[in-house]
């Protein structure tokens, strides 16, 4: 918290990574932060029962993943079909490409090792394309 970023420690490629936070987020996680009295060793989150959460990835656990099954609870909720969390990190790739961050910092910031897979991740929309071609929509006369 106190640098802004977010340790990422159960990475898909094993590598200890810090993420920049968004001021949003800094201001939805510090409430949490300040009542688990301001920690900067041990974790923020913890389950119901007061422990750290655990990787679940490779557990088999009895009703599946706790953070796909979360995950598909609050699509169902609003309304989303056919969207897994694994579609976020696509969606996330390609709103920073539409946004103009560099496809660097966009590697550094997804975990991705090559340029080549970033580039597999992200799309950018149609309107992005005719707005990049053709410049912002213009408003004719009279409009």
């Amino acid at each position: 918290m106190q640098e802004g970023s977010i340790r990422l420690d159960h990475t898909k490629n094993a590598i200890i990574r810090y993420v920049p936070m968004h001021p949003h987020v800094m201001e939805v996680l510090r409430p949490i932060w300040d009542k688990r009295g301001q920690p900067t060793k041990e974790p923020v989150f913890l389950n119901r029962f007061g422990k750290p959460y655990q990787d679940t990835r490779k557990a088999k656990l009895p009703g599946g993943n706790p953070i796909k099954n979360q995950y598909a609870t609050a699509c169902k909720r609003a309304g989303i079909e056919d969207f897994t969390v694994h579609d976020s990190r696509h969606h996330w790739a390609s709103h920073c490409v539409m946004a103009g961050i560099d496809l660097i910092t966009i590697m550094h910031m997804g975990g991705w090792k090559s340029l080549r897979m970033v580039q597999r991740y992200s799309s950018v929309s149609v309107d992005h394309m005719r707005a990049a071609t053709y410049g912002p929509p213009r408003l004719q006369a009279g409009n």
